[in-house]
């Protein structure tokens, strides 16, 4: 239904994951919600009830979701089906259109609903949840898993994926109309001028040691192991001061007890995360089951060369020997030898990868990409859908 509007556009945005959650597709959303708002637009942020209630939020209108606690993150829930919900509330307060941030129940109840209302859905693809199965030994279900996502992004006007990688992915499975909706960051927050002394005195390192630091979910599925097995080589052989993990889940316990020569700080507040960041050497992201990983542009924006696989974040922003280094998907010989080479680099030579760590990030604008979105939505409404339609063809986004 093409409608020609001349006003800011009323969007739902459903989730199962928003602030104060701590993960990258919260944050993400969020961002959506605060820029969209800001650009005029009446958003509605559907999503399981939480405790309390993230910054902002007298931007928009939120509705909690019937839900379950999810087997192992007591503080994340999974949206169940709520047709009659949805239903009631987009008849009442009609959207212009839905965007879809989750695959499960509660999603699969939108895109009925949205069908009987004939409101117009986009989807965002946020969670390879086909990659995860194989940490988990259910890798059986990995076709079902495959058909269903395609089969439920195939039934929304349009897709959005961060990166050229996941587009170009996507595509060859045969995923139907996809456009690019990178992320951003705030590299104010995220800045080499949040290093701190005191933090690496607290590290026991001194100005010349190098501390290694790795952000993710302590969770089976973000190899977490294999970053903690190199940073203990790494200490170990005395390349480097200390390894430091930052972020909490079902793993850390047992990753703690079999490494005890890395520190794990849990989850850490914004101000205290970007000095972690900033007050590191190197990051090590050795995680295979990304579809961004905003983590990359963090460390990037502080200034920390990156190590990782050449895939998702890592790919658009990293230029190995530049500012960090890239290894094939899964190949954990090259991570360990591009590790050995980042640390046998002078002094001179990280510095500058860290210098160009920092600017490979200055496209990674909020700003633009809202406004990006926002002209996407409306062009979805408008009829003019070819017009601002990014890329079918994948091209070269690196930033160096």
């Amino acid at each position: 239904m093409t409608q020609n509007l001349n006003r800011p556009i009323k969007i739902s945005l459903l989730t199962e994951t928003f602030p104060p959650e701590v993960n990258g597709v919260a944050f993400t959303l969020a961002h959506f919600a605060r820029g969209l708002s800001s650009l005029g637009s009446d958003v509605e942020v559907l999503c399981p009830k939480r405790t309390s209630k993230g910054d902002d939020t007298e931007l928009w209108t939120e509705i909690d979701l019937p839900s379950r606690q999810i087997p192992n993150y007591p503080q994340l829930r999974f949206g169940l089906p709520c047709g009659s919900l949805l239903y009631q509330n987009w008849q009442d307060k009609r959207p212009d259109i839905i965007y879809l941030a989750t695959e499960g129940p509660a999603g699969f109840s939108a895109l009925r609903v949205a069908k009987k209302l004939n409101i117009p859905v986009v989807s965002g693809f946020h969670t390879n949840f086909d990659l995860y199965l194989k940490h988990y030994g259910i890798s059986i279900f990995k076709p079902v898993i495959d058909g269903y996502l395609k089969w439920f992004h195939n039934r929304t006007v349009g897709t959005f994926v961060p990166t050229d990688w996941m587009f170009s992915e996507l595509q060859n499975k045969g995923y139907e109309n996809l456009f690019k909706l990178s992320r951003g960051v705030d590299r104010q927050l995220f800045s080499p001028q949040k290093r701190s002394d005191c933090l690496r005195k607290s590290w026991n390192v001194g100005e010349l040691d190098r501390v290694l630091l790795c952000v993710s979910r302590a969770a089976v599925e973000k190899n977490l192991e294999l970053a903690c097995s190199l940073f203990d080589q790494m200490i170990q052989q005395g390349k480097v001061k200390a390894g430091i993990i930052v972020g909490d889940g079902p793993e850390r316990i047992k990753l703690e007890k079999r490494y005890p020569s890395i520190r794990f700080t849990g989850c850490l507040s914004k101000l205290d995360l970007a000095m972690h960041y900033a007050s590191s050497d190197l990051f090590v992201f050795p995680s295979e089951t990304e579809t961004f990983g905003n983590v990359v542009t963090e460390a990037l924006s502080s200034g920390l060369p990156v190590l990782g696989y050449d895939y998702a974040a890592a790919s658009e922003y990293v230029t190995s020997e530049k500012n960090g280094y890239l290894s094939p998907l899964g190949d954990v010989s090259s991570l360990t030898e591009n590790l050995n080479i980042a640390l046998n680099g002078s002094g001179l030579f990280l510095a500058k990868m860290s210098r160009n760590a920092r600017a490979s990030t200055e496209i990674a604008n909020w700003q633009n990409i809202i406004a990006n979105f926002y002209e996407n939505l409306t062009g979805f409404l408008n009829g003019r859908l070819n017009s601002i339609k990014v890329h079918q063809t994948v091209s070269n986004c690196r930033m160096i």
